[in-house]
């Protein structure tokens, strides 16, 4: 096997911040370059490589830069045959795919000019007109191939069909002129047959989330063409000075953890080296502002349990950094009622306590979920859970009637059941009209909707 040495590039930085390298073994390592370490702005590229002088071996390079290849396996099979790759060789892959990796970084054959750059409204991008992106959206909706001409969407993290655009100041939706480097700016998630209330269910937990006080990703529902689509603002976007797009540098928790995406659930790995509450605390612990990002993560989890999401996995939660040196957590997205569909397990994403799903959960496993967060204190847990659960079920309950104004009573119903449940495991009074609605029950066949 050949060496292979490749550019770790960053939007919005001049120079290759260090290098991928491939041995004769096929082992990894990672370093940054010293011309990055020498600049008083220079942040790590994750958690899981703080900056310094020394290279990162195997065991730490290819869980991050593993989670930068696509998902779905469509695109890596192709390049895989064509070029004689295995799924193992991840510096192989990104050779090919690097300048396509979701978010600021590329990955890029040594001494390659950067692809990604800063985007100008006014002649970096083109727009779609309406005839061809209802074919792009109608073919996504149909898992079809996309029309000639149609960048592949599977740079995209995650195994729902979609694509990324730009809308833009007028409204109108454009694609970043070929060659560019500019950044897109929304996705557009597009369901398929078997679930076409996805958009809404998705719109609404979204919206339930944001009107509860999370920072959440702004979205909306779109029809194209008869197919109703989630239009998601992409969060790891801003204007710069010059009002310029820019790529803002983020990672999610499984690179954060140095996980491989297989690793992504609790229940995948092992104790030491899992996505589990320890490990979510270490994580939070090296935000800017860890006691703040700590309740805001507790609120989260309340929220998706009373909300009937849970595939909140290492995936779904990320990291945004910026150039002064400051880590947050990125706003919420991602959010489905994963319940509604008893074609999906409802275990836990990672365990709170002993429980690992909301049946089994007692006060006992919350408070040593806290715990493990670093809420010692019996007193402090008591206090942030009831304070948190009243403020999020009273919230939720409050937006019950609108669910079945619009269609959405079973959604209503399973998050009415899921309060009812864990209010009373906490022994806190359930909010006024939760014990009256009718009561939820699995179906099969997927969604099910309406009265």
């Amino acid at each position: 096997m050949d060496i292979i040495a490749l550019d770790v590039r960053l939007d919005g930085v001049a120079d290759p911040i260090g290098n991928l390298v491939r041995d004769e073994g096929g082992a990894l390592a990672f370093a940054y370059a010293a011309t990055y370490l020498d600049d008083p702005d220079a942040f790590p590229l994750s958690l899981s490589f703080p900056l310094g002088d020394e290279p990162f071996d195997d065991s730490r390079t290819r869980p991050f830069f593993d989670n930068l290849l696509q998902e779905r396996d469509g695109v890596l099979q192709r390049v895989m045959d064509r070029e004689g790759l295995t799924r193992s060789d991840v510096a192989g892959l990104l050779f090919y795919l690097g300048k396509d990796c979701a978010g600021a970084i590329s990955v890029l054959p040594l001494g390659a000019p950067p692809v990604k750059v800063p985007g100008d409204y006014d002649v970096d991008y083109r727009r779609i007109d309406d005839d061809r992106l209802n074919a792009i959206i109608g073919s996504l909706h149909r898992r079809q191939r996309l029309p000639e001409g149609t960048e592949d969407p599977s740079p995209l993290a995650g195994v729902q069909s979609k694509i990324a655009i730009t809308i833009l100041p007028d409204g109108s939706y454009a694609e970043p002129v070929a060659g560019s480097g500019a950044p897109t700016t929304h996705i557009i998630k597009v369901p398929d047959q078997e679930h076409p209330q996805d958009p809404r269910l998705e719109f609404e937990t979204l919206r339930l989330s944001r009107d509860l006080g999370f920072e959440t990703a702004e979205a909306s529902v779109v029809n194209f063409n008869g197919i109703d689509a989630l239009v998601i603002e992409r969060f790891d976007r801003r204007l710069n000075t010059e009002n310029k797009i820019v790529r803002v540098h983020q990672e999610d928790f499984a690179q954060a953890l140095g996980l491989p995406p297989s690793l992504k659930y609790e229940r995948q790995g092992r104790e030491g080296r899992r996505f589990d509450a320890h490990a979510i605390n270490r994580i939070l612990d090296a935000t800017t502002d860890p006691a703040a990002e700590r309740q805001r993560f507790i609120g989260a989890v309340l929220f998706d349990l009373m909300t009937g999401n849970v595939d909140a996995h290492a995936k779904n939660f990320a990291l945004l950094y910026d150039r002064a040196g400051r880590i947050r957590v990125s706003p919420r997205y991602d959010l489905m009622p994963t319940r509604l569909d008893p074609n999906l397990t409802d275990l836990f994403a990672f365990s709170l306590g002993e429980a690992t799903r909301l049946a089994e959960l007692d006060p006992l496993d919350f408070a040593a979920f806290l715990n493990a967060l670093g809420i010692a204190s019996p007193r402090a847990q008591t206090r942030l859970t009831t304070r948190l659960t009243q403020r999020i079920s009273a919230g939720l309950a409050a937006e019950l009637p609108r669910l079945d104004r619009i269609g959405l009573k079973r959604f209503g119903d399973l998050i009415a059941h899921n309060i009812d449940e864990l209010l009373t495991a906490f022994e806190m009074q359930v909010p006024d009209g939760i014990k009256a609605r009718d009561a939820y029950v699995e179906r099969g066949g997927g969604w099910l909707l309406g009265s």
